[in-house]
């Protein structure tokens, strides 16, 4: 087993995934990594795709189909389930992530290695969005507080309040980044790093974390965060380590329906779990 390992879901475009990989191979250090990608509602074209783009890389890599749609955190699941690590002996650096990552900085895995994961149980990385150009992370420095659940509570009423809800709360914020300068945000421990590119160290797990997948998505954030706390656990915001996010821009009503009842039925049983 390789020092560093990623797990990636596949979901039908084999296309985004080639870019991930390519990207990935240029890296300093990519023989330290092993890449395990989920096929997630697996297809025959899927599969033979998926399968050739592996063969032909100089990755250690292994490709998990299956037939039903896994989801993010889900696959990541059964990845790990699959896989069946032995944390002690295993790698140190556990990598859950989007698909559509690129990998600007060449050095970032000699960076992680040079790191203690003993110290550093779960690392959000700067997280650029290619859409906004805006550092996703840190997600959630402080937990949800009164206010916050308040918030929730009315947002999840219906779709078209949400809405509206929503661009108010995104003009608010483009109005106040004209007039204020946005803080660059400092590094230390937060409460919760942004999904699409999660870092664990063999420690999370040795400690008592894991990957709760009893959500479809949109859980993996609060999930993660909560988990952690209750084990002890610390999250770090180091932005020193840099990936790209290519963030797309799906705002039609479909997407916006498909978006809110997906996310409700998240946070409907994070609240019942953790908060």
């Amino acid at each position: 087993m390789r020092d560093i390992l990623i797990i990636t879901v596949n979901y039908k475009n084999t296309v985004v995934i080639e870019n991930f990989v390519h990207s990935l191979e240029k890296l300093d250090h990519s023989n330290s990594v092993e890449l395990v990608v989920v096929d997630s509602e697996s297809t025959n074209e899927t599969k033979e795709n998926l399968q050739k783009l592996l063969q032909q890389s100089a990755l250690k890599t292994l490709l998990i189909d299956s037939v039903s749609n896994t989801f993010y955190w889900g696959g990541v699941a059964l990845a790990l389930h699959t896989l069946d690590l032995d944390y002690a002996n295993g790698p140190s650096w556990i990598i859950a992530c989007n698909n559509d990552i690129l990998f600007p900085q060449k050095e970032i895995f000699s960076k992680l290695k040079d790191l203690d994961s003993t110290k550093y149980h779960v690392i959000a990385p700067s997280i650029l969005s290619t859409k906004t150009g805006e550092n996703l992370n840190p997600y959630m420095a402080k937990p949800i507080n009164v206010i916050g659940k308040l918030y929730y509570l009315i947002f999840y009423l219906n779709p078209t309040t949400a809405r509206l809800i929503y661009n108010i709360r995104k003009m608010s914020k483009k109005l106040f980044y004209s007039m204020f300068k946005k803080s660059i945000p400092k590094p230390g421990k937060i409460y919760a790093p942004q999904g699409s590119f999660v870092i664990f160290s063999n420690n999370y797990f040795l400690r008592g974390g894991y990957i709760d997948d009893n959500f479809k998505i949109y859980g993996e954030e609060i999930s993660t965060a909560e988990i952690a706390s209750k084990n002890n656990l610390e999250i770090h915001f180091l932005p020193e380590l840099l990936v790209s996010h290519i963030e797309h821009s799906s705002t039609g009503t479909n997407y916006w329906s498909y978006w809110f009842y997906h996310s409700k039925e998240a946070y409907k049983y994070l609240k019942k779990t953790y908060l």
